[in-house]
């Protein structure tokens, strides 16, 4: 059955604007939630189309308010059991438990892993994995992953059965968390990792307790606003996930000259989720231990580009149905290429010009955030 967490993030536009102020839909349902924001802020959904999805919040955000519960126990390794199988005793069953950052006991508000990003990364493993299934409304994973059977929940427990023993088992683990290990939530903002780590948000408490999380994957806080300027670097593999973004960044800013000059395809060539599956590949490395926090920095930069180039279809789509005047576009295109976009009363727009803005604002944020990246 879908949680309310999913419920709520199924009624948000599901976009990832940010116009109402969080980064995600997912983060913003997870604010609903929790009561620490109001349906208002999101102006996508005081759009007339809407209608239902603003009733079923309202009535989720009435219902639910408290969620906090004590932060479970954190295994050393991550591993909460291990035993044989009981059909086969030489193979191994085996429980791990992703760590959010949240100390053993303390009040969490939030799941461990957000379904949306859990889904999104899981599919660059694929090679590893034989019929992997990722459910965004489930918030759950499953699959084999070569001969163990895999299953992955919202929070943080990954089952694991028929591994050739404690090393295979754990081994295993590693790379499950080091590939999902973006999709983790903070408990002080409710924003997962990738958010946190582009710095758009600011911690409300002493700091974000996301950067504690990981059961084998160290966070280096020291790292958390590492740019390719900003400490020199010996490790090719940092040199290629640097030309990795910036070629993503290059092919942003290409699909956006051709938008503007009605050249745009939406089957234009583009390689940009196996890009992206190469900083993930990296993280898996395990010559690269010690560096997740870097290559996770950079993973976070490409994740807000494709998401900006989603934008630029939404877009061409609104164009090539003729729901917006091209000239609107137009404008809010060059304006995002100079940063920023010029702050418009949304409330005199009409749908479509609305959602042409929050497509855009997609892609303004992309260039603040490489612009940052690069500086």
């Amino acid at each position: 059955m879908s949680s309310v967490w999913t419920k709520a993030r199924k009624n948000t536009p599901e976009i990832d604007c940010g116009l109402c102020g969080f980064t995600t839909c997912g983060a913003f349902a997870r604010a609903i939630v929790v009561g620490s924001a109001e349906i208002p802020t999101c102006p996508i959904l005081s759009l007339d189309q809407y209608a239902s999805e603003r009733e079923e919040l309202e009535s989720l955000s009435r219902e639910v308010r408290n969620k906090e519960r004590p932060a479970p126990e954190r295994p050393e390794g991550g591993v909460l059991l291990s035993k044989p199988c009981m059909d086969s005793p030489d193979l191994l069953m085996a429980e791990m438990r992703i760590f959010n950052g949240v100390i053993p006991g303390k009040p969490m508000k939030y799941g461990v892993l957000d379904p949306g990003i859990l889904c999104w990364f899981l599919d660059c493993v694929s090679s590893r994995y034989q019929e992997m299934r990722c459910s965004k409304e489930l918030a759950y994973a499953w699959g084999d992953m070569e001969e163990i059977k895999v299953h992955i929940l919202r929070d943080g427990r990954v089952r694991m059965r028929r591994a050739r023993g404690a090393d295979h088992a754990l081994d295993s683990f590693r790379i499950i968390e080091r590939t999902v290990m973006g999709a983790i939530i903070c408990n002080c903002c409710g924003r997962d990792l990738l958010t946190v780590l582009t710095g758009l948000v600011d911690s409300i408490e002493e700091h974000h307790t996301v950067l504690r999380a990981g059961s084998t994957v160290p966070l280096n806080e020291k790292m958390v606003d590492w740019t390719p300027r900003k400490k020199t670097y010996d490790l090719k593999q940092v040199s290629q996930m640097i030309d990795l973004v910036d070629e993503l960044y290059s092919e942003l800013m290409s699909r956006l000259d051709f938008l503007i000059s009605g050249r745009y395809e939406t089957d234009h060539v583009s390689d940009v989720r196996s890009k992206i599956c190469q900083i993930i590949s990296f993280l898996n490395d395990p010559e690269m231990q010690g560096n997740e926090t870097i290559f996770l920095r950079g993973l976070s930069i490409a994740f807000f580009i494709d998401n900006a180039m989603l934008g630029l279809d939404s877009l061409y789509r609104l164009l090539q149905d003729g729901l917006v005047d091209e000239t609107i576009i137009t404008r809010l295109l060059e304006t995002c290429k100079n940063l920023p976009l010029q702050k418009i009363d949304w409330k005199s727009l009409s749908a479509s010009e609305m959602l042409s803005l929050a497509h855009a604002a997609r892609v303004e944020r992309a260039v603040k955030l490489y612009s940052l990246w690069r500086k």
